[in-house]
């Protein structure tokens, strides 16, 4: 019986040998080059067929939203079933490989190996089901960038922001992130990058933090570095931000 958490999908591919999906009243094999896609609602068994008592099963759960091409059955009692003959093969030698050696990896290459999973998993999953269900799609993928956003700008002052830390936290790949970007004109290093220097400018513009230091500003926006910080933002507003802030609240006052 598959233990997963309310939301997850499972990906299974064959190892080797025939291998048996069931839920509920239904149930489907998986040999060669064919993948099984299910969300797990409801319980899945998973095992050898009958005939085939050492057939291994390759197992792949991760959050519905990490692949959102991946739509919600037209019939939740009965599991997808995707022709993988393309990236299939290479998904299941990697979860194969990686499976094996599982007790030698660090908690660091597991993070790693977990991308590089998400990657294979969508090109498998993306060529069937990029057009299906495309309204459903939109509304998933906005109301993903909605929480990326917001936990973006909630994190600026942490200088470890990265892209990788926006996708890891959003159980996504960092290609999947790039893409949701890329349709906004952007890449992800550059949002979080121009949400800093939005909040930085902000700051320099308020009366009330008009004594703190230039680098106190760069630093609770995420810039670790003052030089860092300084050349960032001259090169989006022309001027130094110790400039800026001064030719503000000199204008501030006249006005």
């Amino acid at each position: 019986m598959l233990d997963a958490e309310p939301g997850q999908r499972a990906l299974v591919l064959s190892a080797c040998g025939e291998i048996r999906v069931a839920r509920a009243e239904r149930e489907l094999v998986v040999q060669d080059e064919v993948v099984a896609l299910c969300d797990t609602w409801q319980p899945l068994r998973i095992g050898p067929t009958p005939g085939n008592p050492t057939a291994e099963a390759a197992v792949m759960l991760f959050p519905g939203s990490a692949v959102p091409m991946a739509q919600p059955d037209t019939d939740p009692s009965q599991p997808e079933i995707c022709d993988a003959v393309g990236s299939g093969p290479l998904l299941r030698a990697f979860l194969v490989e990686v499976a094996t050696r599982a007790s030698e990896l660090s908690a660091s290459e597991v993070v790693r190996l977990g991308d590089a999973a998400l990657h294979l998993a969508a090109a498998v999953l993306e060529a069937r089901f990029a057009d299906a269900g495309e309204t459903s799609a939109q509304t998933q993928q906005q109301e993903l960038m909605r929480r990326i956003r917001g936990f973006i700008d909630r994190n600026l002052g942490d200088p470890d922001l990265t892209p990788s830390l926006v996708a890891s936290a959003h159980h996504i790949s960092i290609r999947y992130l790039q893409r949701l970007f890329k349709a906004e004109g952007v890449t992800p290093s550059d949002w979080i990058r121009q949400r800093r220097l939005d909040n930085s400018r902000r700051d320099l513009c308020d009366v009330k933090l008009r004594s703190a230091p230039i680098r106190e500003i760069g630093l609770r926006n995420g810039f670790a570095q003052p030089s860092d910080f300084s050349r960032v933002f001259r090169a989006r507003y022309g001027v130094p931000p110790g400039r800026f802030r001064d030719d503000w609240l000199r204008r501030d006052a006249i006005g």
